[in-house]
C-alpha cells in the first residue's frame, strides 16, 4: 500500500545517468481520481518535469528510481487530470457533508483504494460518485442513482424563428485617417525562456540525432549552441546535465 502523502517530497533519481533529478511536488490522477497517472518533478533552476507513473522503477523510503532521464517529460498543461485532492472538501450525493481529505490510500498498480478523512473516517472508491476542481461527491449508501440521467444538454436550443442570413451587416469605415493598418500576418509561435542556461557549464558531450556533436562537455553554454541544441530538442537534456 502507497499514500500520497509519503509521495511528496521524495528524491527522483535516475539509475543510468546516477543523477540526482529533482524532488517530488505535485501529483496528479486521472479525471475520475481512479488512478495516480503523473508526478511533477522540480528540479534545479525550478526546472519542471512529468514522470508518469508506469516509468517508475522502485519507491523507496528516501527516494523514487526510475530507469533513465529519457522517461520524463517537460511540464506542460495536462488535459483530463486533476491535481491530487488534498484537502478537498467531501460530500454524499444527498447533500451531507462528510469532511476534508487527507490521505489518499494506493495499491503498487497507483489504482486508488481509499479516501481517508480529517474525522477518521474512511471512504471506499468504489463509492465515488463525481469529483471538480475541489470538491468529492460519494454515494450514499441507500441511495446510488445513475449520475447519467444528469447529463448536460450537448447543444444549445436552435431559434427557429431567427435566421442569421436575414441581418443586413453594414461595413464600417473609420474617419480617422491615422488609423495603422491591422496586421494580419502568422503570429510568430511563443518560445519558452530558456536564456537562464547561459553561461552554465554543461558536463555531458551532447549529439544529435546523427550522432554530431552538439556541445562538449565542459564547455559553456552560449547562444550559438543553445540554439542548435534546442533545435534539436536536446534542451531537456542540457538542463539535466549542466550547472
Amino acid at each position: 500500500m502507497k499514500y500520497c502523502n509519503q509521495l511528496l517530497s521524495l528524491s527522483v533519481l535516475s539509475l543510468y545517468e546516477g543523477e540526482l533529478i529533482g524532488k517530488v511536488d505535485k501529483l496528479y490522477f486521472d479525471k475520475k481520481l481512479k488512478r495516480l497517472t503523473k508526478i511533477e518533478i522540480i528540479g534545479e533552476n525550478d526546472a519542471r518535469f512529468l514522470l508518469d507513473t508506469k516509468n517508475i522503477y522502485h519507491i523507496g523510503k528516501n527516494a523514487i528510481t526510475v530507469k533513465n532521464n529519457q522517461c520524463l517529460s517537460f511540464k506542460v498543461e495536462e488535459v483530463g487530470l486533476n491535481l491530487a485532492p488534498i484537502n478537498s472538501k467531501v460530500y454524499s450525493i444527498n447533500g451531507e457533508y462528510l469532511g476534508l481529505v487527507k490521505e489518499i490510500d494506493l495499491d503498487d498498480k497507483f489504482f486508488t483504494q481509499k479516501f481517508s478523512l480529517d474525522n477518521n473516517s474512511v471512504l471506499d472508491i468504489s463509492d465515488l460518485a463525481s469529483c471538480g476542481k475541489n470538491t468529492i461527491i460519494f454515494f450514499d449508501k441507500t441511495n446510488k442513482i445513475n449520475l447519467q440521467k444528469f447529463t448536460p444538454t450537448k447543444s444549445p436550443k436552435q431559434f427557429k424563428n431567427i435566421s442569421i442570413e436575414s441581418v443586413d451587416i453594414m461595413p464600417v469605415e473609420s474617419t480617422n485617417e491615422n488609423v495603422e493598418p491591422v496586421d494580419n500576418s502568422p503570429q510568430k509561435p511563443i518560445i519558452n525562456n530558456s536564456d537562464f542556461l547561459l553561461g552554465r557549464i554543461c558536463y555531458k558531450d551532447i549529439f544529435n540525432f546523427n550522432n554530431e556533436l552538439l556541445i562538449k562537455a565542459h564547455s559553456t553554454i552560449n547562444k550559438k549552441n543553445l540554439k542548435e541544441i534546442t533545435r534539436f530538442g536536446k534542451l531537456r537534456e542540457l538542463i539535466m546535465f549542466s550547472r
